[in-house]
């Protein structure tokens, strides 16, 4: 104790001198205290350390130059001490030194300034400590645009911005670094109101940042904010961390996009940075992670698709296009989930029957759907569907008067024999039913005993679980969560369409056709008649085979409205229009009729074949199906009528098949039809 005061009786006496320039005296006579402060153990010593600078600062703050160094140091370690009563008289100090001797506080103890109120908001003993600290943090971040602190005054862009780069962001990075790390905070008042400042920094100050500064802030402030995330293998975040994802992520990823927007055209390089960050994380298996992420990408396209460039348009939709075949449920061909069904089909119809329950943005889409085709268990609901229901309101699928999309043979020949039950396959097709009939080549029977449970599914009683029913426990959650990545990549699909097909080039628009056809042709393959039929030897009459008829229906939807859309010009008189305009017309005019027609030869070869009363599983299948059947009849209603009347010939005989049709939703959609575009051409 006596040295401490003698050393601090020493320390006054070289503060009464005035400190020559390019002389740290001041510093050197106070790194003792330093010293102290962070290695001793005994709290009676280190509040002592704290009283006496606390004491020289307020003798002789007008004297202190290069001692402020040594002064923030000895505050620093203060920051972490496990005894509030230290940190608390430490930091009051540090609130007086910022707000009444800020002008004391330049060059290069301003950094020292900066890691000093960091520490203390990163400190655990008392949350309002943290926001002062981040409060102050705000302060020296005003002063230091103001010019008060020499070379930190941001300037305009074309003023010799390159020879004063490096020395703005030695004073800018460490405060927005440090806001990010203050981010992931474990109390929620401190990293909300981090990230509330973190951006209104960056939006109140980015116009005179550099592209360069701009590049550094997005990858090493803004993405880190979100490697926990992006990063994280495939055990569930939620559950270890659910109240920093329902209480920052959503607001986190707003705001990034927001940014984004904001400084389009001085960080529009950033976008593919930017889509791979939100398009990883819609790769994850944890469904909360997928929803947020496309939830971000949504509003990223709805607020600033009016800014994007074409070569923008085309990274996004190639994007989304890597991401619709990297998330293709390709798990279902697996044998081993076929193995289960059929030896503990109780268990996986409910968990693998894939269905848009648990997506909040498509949910409403298909209010008209057999309920018994998607029933499906509640384990592995979102739980951030009510917040996010609001969010991706612009995902939002209205099947009600839309068309449908292409079926998985849109590509299939005009020339396909109308006697055949089969779907008309394309390569891919057939490698995929090939695969099927592999796995099913050898069906088990299934026991005479086996009991049907009634809905709600339960599991069964007394199987303890071994290392096979894992693996197929972690399938069928990898299949949903595959499944409805797809749903939401459909929807963000459809608020492209929605909002800004006018405006796109022929390039994207033809580009967006075939991904749809692309990702619809894997779930109408898998939903073929002959699949269908093969998974129905596998489970109990009362129970609907594992379908993707949801994806099949919400890609039907959205495919139907783009080429509608595209056809809707179509005339005779071609005058005014471009190449790009005419091609894009052809083209849509063609899988328009190609897919329409394909689908109504199936249903109508369904339809032949349902009168033989003992093949049930043409009635089955007709069933399920039905909704798509139904969507491309009311999506015909609105097809141009010159369009239809040209291929009259082609229709007009799969149609009159469908009017014997056993469902009645299928023949009141056939009568609208007849009715608006059939009507016109009576005398």
């Amino acid at each position: 104790m006596y040295a401490i005061d003698s050393l601090r009786q020493l320390g006054m006496k070289y503060l009464e001198r005035a400190e020559l320039a390019n002389f740290t005296f001041q510093n050197d006579i106070l790194k003792p205290f330093v010293v102290l402060m962070r290695n001793s153990r005994s709290e009676t010593i280190r509040s002592l350390i704290v009283d006496c600078i606390v004491q020289m600062i307020k003798s002789k703050v007008g004297s202190i130059k290069s001692g402020w160094r040594s002064v923030f140091m000895i505050f620093t370690a203060a920051a972490d001490d496990e005894l509030e009563s230290i940190v608390e008289s430490a930091f009051e100090n540090v609130e007086q030194v910022i707000l009444e001797h800020f002008d004391q506080v330049v060059g290069d103890c301003f950094m020292d300034c900066v890691n000093c109120l960091i520490r203390f908001a990163n400190n655990r003993t008392s949350h309002r400590i943290s926001l002062k600290a981040i409060a102050l943090l705000r302060i020296c971040e005003d002063r230091l645009a103001e010019g008060l602190i020499p070379g930190g005054a941001l300037r305009p862009l074309d003023v010799n911005m390159d020879t004063t780069f490096d020395v703005t962001e030695h004073y800018w990075f460490p405060m927005l670094a440090g806001l990010s790390d203050l981010t992931s905070d474990p109390r929620p008042e401190v990293r909300s109101c981090a990230l509330e400042v973190l951006f209104d920094l960056l939006n109140e100050r980015g116009t005179k940042f550099s592209s360069t500064f701009w590049e550094s802030i997005f990858h090493r402030v803004l993405f880190p904010i979100f490697d926990h995330v992006r990063h994280a293998g495939k055990e569930s975040l939620v559950s270890s961390d659910d109240e920093w994802f329902r209480e920052t992520s959503i607001h986190s990823l707003q705001l990034l996009c927001n940014l984004f927007n904001t400084f389009y055209k001085e960080v529009c390089f950033m976008l593919p940075p930017l889509l791979s960050l939100l398009l990883d994380c819609a790769k994850k298996t944890d469904q909360t992670v997928v929803s947020l992420s496309l939830g971000a990408l949504v509003h990223l396209i709805e607020v600033g698709g009016h800014q994007f460039s074409e070569s923008d348009w085309d990274t996004l939709l190639k994007s989304i296009r890597d991401a619709l075949y990297t998330t293709q449920p390709l798990e279902l061909l697996n044998a081993l989930g076929f193995e289960n069904l059929k030896n503990n089909n109780r268990v996986l119809i409910g968990d693998l029957e894939v269905n848009s329950g648990d997506s909040p943005s498509i949910k409403s889409d298909y209010d008209g759907v057999d309920s018994r085709q998607f029933d499906v268990s509640d384990n592995g609901r979102n739980p951030n569907a009510p917040v996010l229901a609001k969010q991706n309101s612009g995902v939002q699928m209205n099947t009600d008067g839309s068309e449908g999309l292409p079926s998985p043979s849109g590509s299939a020949s005009k020339s396909a024999e109308a006697g055949s039950l089969q779907r008309t396959q394309t390569i891919g097709q057939r490698i995929m039913d090939n695969l099927f009939l592999r796995n099913l080549s050898k069906p088990k029977a299934i026991p005479s005993d086996a009991s049907v449970p009634s809905s709600p599914i339960r599991a069964p009683e007394a199987v303890e679980p071994d290392i096979r029913d894992e693996e197929e426990s972690s399938l069928l959650g990898t299949c949903r969560s595959k499944c409805i990545t797809q749903l939401l990549l459909l929807g963000a699909i459809d608020s492209i369409q929605k909002k800004y097909w006018s405006k796109l080039k022929a390039p994207q628009k033809i580009a967006i056709m075939d991904i749809l056809l692309s990702a619809l042709e894997f779930a109408a393959s898998y939903n073929s008649y002959t699949n269908l039929r093969t998974r129905m030897h596998q489970i109990p009459d009362e129970r609907p085979p594992l379908n993707l008829l949801r994806q099949e229906l919400a890609g039907t939807v959205i495919y139907l409205e783009i080429l509608q859309k595209a056809t809707s010009g179509v005339s005779a008189d071609k005058e005014g229009e471009t190449d790009g305009e005419e091609k894009v017309e052809g083209l849509a005019e063609e899988k328009l009729v190609s897919f329409c027609e394909q689908v109504l030869r199936e249903a109508s070869d369904l339809q032949s074949g349902s009168g033989e009363t003992t093949n049930m599983d043409i009635h089955r299948v007709l069933e399920l199906r039905s909704p798509i059947i139904i969507k491309v009849l009311k999506g015909m209603c609105f097809m141009n009528q010159q369009i239809f009347r040209r291929h009259l010939r082609d229709f007009y005989p799969l149609l009159t098949k469908l009017v014997c049709c056993d469902q009645m939703d299928v023949r009141g959609a056939l009568g609208d039809l007849f009715r608006a575009q059939l009507k016109a051409l009576l005398p």
